[in-house]
């Protein structure tokens, strides 16, 4: 009896510590990764909105000059991954 109870311990401490996982990298720095990705010889991306999900940012940007919009995601490690994109 003892071994299951710390068997259930020990299996709801992994849980709880693995979904409390923080963010390594600040709302900044993901904007700046996801402008520095975006930004060409035509115009200069801006941020429309911000928000965070499964510890991920997702980032609305549009890049008015080149009538470019989109969406991307950047994980906590700083990776970027496009979710939609779209040119007029």
């Amino acid at each position: 009896m003892k071994k299951i109870v710390i068997i259930l311990l020990t299996m709801v401490s992994i849980l709880l510590n693995g979904c409390n996982i923080e963010s390594k990298i600040t709302e900044e720095q993901a904007k700046s990764i996801v402008k520095d990705y975006h930004n060409k010889l035509i115009g200069e991306v801006e941020i429309i909105s911000v928000t965070t999900k499964f510890n991920k940012y997702i980032i609305e940007w549009e890049n008015k000059e080149n009538c470019e919009q989109g969406t991307d995601s950047v994980n906590s490690s700083g990776k970027i991954k496009n979710i939609e994109s779209s040119i007029c």
